[in-house]
């Protein structure tokens, strides 16, 4: 695809632009985009340590509630007495725990014996023995502890603490406060999160607004938590849970027992923290295409500034091509391609100067041809007339080397006769159709003919000469005289540039509507750049001094040099083509093709 000067300018002035100002705002946007997710990654990981403070005060609050009401001397007086777990003694219990949760307000209150056995349970909640036995597995009992109990998808913070008596150990006060949505609200307002707790496979709350994101939230853990116990481990993530996308950090709960997982989860909407920079990208895009524009209307304003000027001269040059020498070339600038368009006012000038004593030496060359080939005519008819006479032996007889004479005599005058001919018809070929006389004629017959008159010439020569004339071939309506005449030459050529003991092979065929007529040698070939000058008039692989008649055929000589453009001639006046295929060294092939033509229908006159 061929650009114009006006495009690479538009390219090169605005290429710059178009390529760096997207780059440049996507790596801004890029850049953005990562600070901004750092940003809140940093702020996740600052809200863990929030919620792990939170819950560290929690249970050291539930603690020291325990281990006043433990050691407070109202508390458990009586559990000392032998045989006072009685229905009564239960009842006091229950009182006195009541009024002790009405100042520690724990969601799970429960007193037990020495045994294990619950005296009293006066919370909102109560534990399981299973949920105990886990607790007491984990903190003993012997000594204050705190511990995170799961019970039946309630999740709590609990405290263990031993009541003395004597010495000895005679009951345990176990206090627990429920993890649950209040807590994740509250946590929520502290880390701008928001804020979930996972009990196994019990999401025991959590702040999200969407009940999908919820469910999504619970399945995704309740999932990767059975296969990938690192999940905990992994830091910050990325999770699609429904509705949005959110930055996640999952965390064990501080004193949870090992393989329970019970996790707190801080979430941050992805699309929620990059809402702002997305008014800014937008922004920015807006502004991107804004400079973009500016740069390619700056861009075509620049390749017009420049190119303007220059496409006067241009189309001056097309123009000359058609032979208008008068086009307007109005360049007024004082630059370099004023200058420019000045000189080429001058050369045009020269040029039409110059093409004009071309043409008009050709017409006088066309012609003389046509003087010089008439005037030719007339002594040539008068010789050739007087020699016919005296071969007939009008004016006596004549003995036989004067027979011999006058017979080389008629061969050489025929020579003359067909140069003559050429040359009128090489002249006549630029300025009007040559004239054709055509009828129905045997193409084999004049393949044939045009290949011995050819051989005729070159009886000092020694070639491998092979005609081959298919089936078929028939007879068409052309000038017989000249297309022999194009073959001929080919024939004339193969064998003058083709070295002896090589080879020259002529193929004519009927190829659809078409005549086909090869013409290959083994001889010296033609160059390259050579090639597509052969047919012009204007050339010739001759060398001074390697010419000769142009009836004789010795090696790489050459004769006046019409042969191609005269067969050039003949086939387009045919309505044919003429192409060559050749390498140096290696041979040519010339192939023509004449389309086949109908003979016009005779019209006779109505009786």
């Amino acid at each position: 695809m061929r650009f114009g000067l006006r495009w690479k300018i538009l390219i090169l002035a605005a290429a710059a632009p178009v390529v760096l100002g997207p780059a440049a705002l996507w790596l801004i946007g890029r850049s953005v985009s990562i600070q901004i997710r750092s940003d809140v990654e940093e702020s996740l990981r600052g809200a863990a340590l929030v919620c792990e403070k939170v819950l560290e005060a929690r249970s050291r609050t539930l603690q020291t509630v325990a281990f006043v009401i433990a050691k407070d001397p109202r508390f458990f007086s009586d559990p000392l007495l032998p045989d006072s777990n009685t229905p009564q003694f239960r009842a006091t219990v229950r009182d006195v725990a009541r009024d002790f949760n009405k100042i520690a307000n724990a969601d799970l209150f429960e007193v037990l014996d020495a045994k294990g056995r619950v005296i009293a349970s006066v919370g909102t909640s109560s534990s399981t023995p299973k949920g105990r036995r886990q607790l007491f597995q984990k903190v003993g009992g012997r000594q204050p502890s705190t511990g995170i109990l799961i019970e039946e998808g309630a999740l709590y913070q609990m405290t263990v603490t031993p009541v003395s008596a004597g010495g000895s150990v005679v009951g345990t006060l176990i206090l627990g406060t429920r993890i649950a949505g209040q807590l994740a609200g509250e946590l929520q307002g502290l880390t701008q999160s928001e804020v979930s707790f996972l009990a196994g496979e019990a999401l025991v709350g959590s702040t999200l607004p969407s009940g999908a994101d919820r469910i999504g939230l619970r399945e995704i853990f309740r999932r990767r938590l059975g296969t990938d116990a690192n999940l905990l481990e992994a830091g910050v993530i990325e999770l699609n849970t429904g509705v949005k996308t959110y930055l996640t950090l999952a965390q064990p709960i501080p004193g949870a027992s090992p393989g329970s997982h019970p996790c707190y989860i801080i979430q941050r909407s992805l699309e929620d923290e990059l809402a702002f920079f997305g008014s800014i990208d937008r922004a920015m895009k807006e502004l991107g295409l804004l400079f973009v524009s500016t740069a390619l209307i700056f861009g075509l304003m620049v390749s017009r500034r420049i190119t303007g000027p220059i496409v006067k001269p241009v189309r001056g040059a097309e123009e000359m091509e058609r032979g208008n020498y008068d086009y307007p070339i109005d360049v007024e600038t004082q630059d370099e391609i004023g200058y420019l368009a000045e000189r080429f006012r001058e050369m045009r000038d020269r040029q039409r100067a110059y093409v004009s004593s071309l043409e008009e030496a050709a017409r006088l060359k066309s012609e003389f041809l046509t003087v010089a080939s008439h005037e030719l005519r007339t002594p040539v008819s008068i010789i050739k007339g007087q020699s016919e006479f005296l071969s007939g032996e009008k004016l006596g007889s004549i003995s036989p080397e004067q027979k011999r004479a006058l017979d080389l005599i008629e061969h050489e005058l025929e020579g003359i006769v067909r140069i003559i001919e050429d040359a009128v018809w090489i002249a006549q070929v630029p300025d009007q159709r040559p004239v054709m006389h055509k009828g129905e004629h045997d193409v084999g017959d004049i393949v044939e003919g045009a290949v011995r008159a050819a051989s005729a010439d070159a009886k000092t020569r020694w070639h491998r000469l092979t005609v081959e004339v298919k089936p078929g071939l028939g007879r068409a309506w052309i000038d017989g005289s000249r297309l022999g005449q194009a073959v001929e030459n080919l024939v004339r050529n193969a064998i003058r540039f083709t070295p002896d003991g090589g080879s020259v092979f002529i193929r004519a065929r009927r190829q659809s509507d078409e005549i086909v007529i090869l013409v290959r040698d083994s001889g010296i070939g033609v160059a390259e750049d050579k090639k597509q000058h052969l047919f012009d008039r204007s050339f010739m692989l001759r060398d001074s001094l390697q010419h000769h008649s142009s009836r004789t055929l010795e090696f790489n000589s050459a004769g006046l040099g019409l042969g191609l453009p005269l067969v050039r001639s003949i086939v387009e006046a045919h309505g044919g083509t003429i192409s060559v295929e050749s390498q140096l060294g290696e041979g040519s092939s010339f192939t023509i093709r004449v389309p086949l033509e109908s003979p016009p229908t005779r019209i006779e006159a109505a009786a």
